[in-house]
């Protein structure tokens, strides 16, 4: 395949960890490393931490304020968005432009691309619902109709469509989105993340009993990622199931004050942050992964628990039934039934022979979403679209 030169935007990037940071920083660590040129363009976050460095892949940050209009998140200044676009668009030939999210900076990218002939690869990595439920609600949809005639016409512009899930292209076809549709998994290092013996350290370190059947969250603690309901699912388990959250957002400390009122805050642990080095260790230090959040469009750490052999309780809910299979290598739940949660939770810690079954089966879905594997395809798809 010959050597491109591609411009790939986001709206989110590090340090602000997310879903689509990692995504994004995933796709262009791949292209960077078979040599090809990638200029990835983004907002400054309002955190702090360090950016990725990648051979071949050059950063360009815009400028931006704060506007927490969802998650903490920031936006491009126009003005300076616009000039640092064009400058690049005028300044490379670029082979293809790979568009994340359809913000400011993509939206502004999507124009110049059209001005200067470029084919476009546009993502999604999100669904209205996700953004009514944490602006309005569990039940309010206020946003969700205007977003869909968003979505459908923004997408129909793009020449081609990446998606990381068969729920996400579902969901493109039935507003009406006719450009084709690739699903592409995120991917997960397979080599990294991998079944290993229990990491006693990291219990000892943390208080956690030896003996105890620890299951596992990691991720935003916001209200579209539904923590509550494993917390609210504890009171239920039996004493040796334990819980154990990493991860810092705007609803920990509410979970925080209901695990107290609810009598249950000796079986919950909670680490704000770990790093990416440390992360195997922790899939390695726990029994189980748990994640009740109703809108994945994939769930890359529900990816990585899987690489690591852990057996998996899912919502059965957006695309968590593709990556959990019921009775296969975990359970799946209805997203906000407690005491269904709680059942299988505690059945899974009792039967050591279906810990070990879906040990084996979650290592096994996982193979097919070997990183390399999975993003040789969009390589495919871009050398598709430069040839038309």
């Amino acid at each position: 395949m010959k050597i491109m030169d591609i411009l790939l935007t986001t709206e989110t990037y590090f340090p602000w960890i997310t879903g689509v940071s990692v995504s994004t920083d995933n796709i262009a660590n791949y292209l960077g490393s078979k040599g090809h040129h990638v200029t990835l363009i983004y907002p400054k976050q309002q955190v702090k931490g360090d950016v990725p460095q990648h051979k071949n892949v050059t950063l360009v940050e815009v400028p931006s304020f704060y506007s927490n209009f969802y998650n903490n998140s920031v936006s491009a200044k126009i003005p300076t968005a616009i000039h640092i676009i064009k400058r690049l668009m005028n300044e490379n030939k670029f082979d293809v432009v790979h568009i994340q999210e359809p913000g400011l900076i993509g939206i502004l990218t999507l124009m110049e691309a059209r001005r200067h002939k470029i084919p476009v690869l546009g993502a999604l990595h999100f669904i209205p619902e996700q953004i009514d439920r944490v602006l309005w609600g569990s039940f309010e949809r206020i946003l969700t109709p205007i977003i869909n005639v968003y979505i459908r016409f923004i997408y129909n512009k793009y020449d081609a469509i990446m998606t990381p899930s068969h729920f996400f292209a579902g969901y493109l076809k039935g507003v009406g989105v006719k450009t084709p549709i690739d699903v592409i998994s995120n991917g997960t290092d397979v080599k990294k993340y991998h079944p290993a013996p229990r990491d006693y350290a990291i219990r000892k370190k943390l208080g956690i009993r030896e003996n105890d059947f620890v299951f596992f969250f990691i991720g935003r603690l916001d209200r579209d990622k539904n923590v509550e309901t494993l917390v609210r699912a504890m009171p239920y388990t039996d004493p040796e199931v334990k819980l154990l959250i990493v991860g810092k957002g705007t609803e920990k400390n509410f979970l925080k004050n209901l695990a107290k009122l609810l009598g249950v805050s000796e079986k919950i642990f909670w680490v704000d942050y770990i790093t990416d080095t440390e992360m195997p260790n922790y899939y390695q230090a726990v029994n189980a992964f748990s994640i009740m959040s109703p809108y994945e469009g994939q769930s890359i750490v529900t990816l990585q628990a899987a690489a690591s052999g852990l057996p998996i309780i899912a919502a059965k809910a957006g695309a968590l039934p593709e990556l959990c299979f019921n009775e296969e290598n975990g359970f799946l739940v209805d997203t906000y039934n407690i005491r269904t949660l709680a059942e299988k939770m505690n059945e899974l810690a009792h039967h050591e022979e279906l810990q070990k079954k879906f040990a084996t089966e979650s290592r096994r879905i996982s193979l097919p979403h070997d990183r390399p594997r999975a993003l040789h395809k969009l390589e495919l798809i871009y050398g598709k679209l430069t040839k038309k």
